[in-house]
């Protein structure tokens, strides 16, 4: 089987394929896996390749790549941004400044969208990043996501405390603090992404944590692909290289 790993700022994905009718799926706070805990793996899985994206630094690499030495004797595969992959001409003048995450779920997007398209990852920081056809990356945006904005409220101010939940509805103005907060800080995001796909009239893909309360706002208009990024690191042609147990 391989093992494919997207290790974001505050959760690790993880999915098994290979010999299994329906993938094997599993995540964890990526704290855990700082604190030495192993990826809960199941104990009959037979791992002879493991590939991971990981924006959450050398730390977290060297502690999945210790467990996957001693569990199954292999080297772990880290996932890196290269000038094109998967017919996608990568837009950042250099290449690795650009995430590892925002990479595969654009070239993920843009297979199979197989079109201009708005791609979406919704999670601690929002990113947005575009790709044109025949296969072109523009580069994209970052900005705070909603547990970030909401938490810039909370911690730059003296009287804007709110609890931060999923909100109802953005079409109408907040009567009390919390709404107001919730409201406005999704309708930042929506907004935005709004923008963006009428200006590049492309279609739109949406990933991430946040994912499933951005597209209540887009309807038929998007679609929601959970694992875009484990998807884009099982395309030919993603630039990928050893790393080693003892590696610093």
């Amino acid at each position: 089987m391989i093992l494919d790993i997207d290790a974001g700022n505050g959760r690790i994905k993880w999915r098994l394929t290979g010999g299994l009718m329906v993938p094997l799926l599993g995540s964890q706070t990526t704290d855990s896996v700082r604190q030495g805990q192993s990826l809960a793996l199941p104990e009959t899985a037979s791992v002879v390749r493991a590939r991971l994206s990981s924006v959450a630094g050398d730390e977290v690499a060297a502690s999945l790549a210790s467990q996957l030495a001693q569990q199954f004797s292999i080297d772990l595969e880290v996932a890196e941004v290269t000038q094109t992959a998967a017919g996608v001409i990568c837009g950042y003048s250099d290449p690795r400044s650009l995430g590892i995450d925002r990479w595969l779920a654009a070239i993920a997007a843009f297979a199979q969208v197989k079109n201009t398209v708005v791609v979406v990852d919704a999670g601690s920081a929002a990113t947005i990043d575009i790709v044109v056809a025949p296969g072109r990356h523009l580069g994209g945006y970052i900005v705070p996501g909603m547990r970030l904005m909401h938490d810039a409220l909370w911690q730059g101010t003296s009287r804007v405390k709110a609890e931060a939940r999923p909100p109802e509805d953005i079409d109408t103005p907040g009567m009390n603090t919390n709404d107001a907060v919730n409201r406005g800080c999704l309708l930042i995001l929506v907004a935005a992404i709004e923008k963006l796909v009428a200006q590049y009239q492309g279609a739109l893909v949406i990933t991430g944590g946040d994912g499933p309360l951005l597209m209540a706002h887009f309807s038929e208009r998007a679609v929601y692909v959970p694992d875009l990024v484990l998807d884009g690191m099982a395309l030919d042609g993603v630039g990928l290289r050893p790393f080693k147990a003892t590696e610093k």
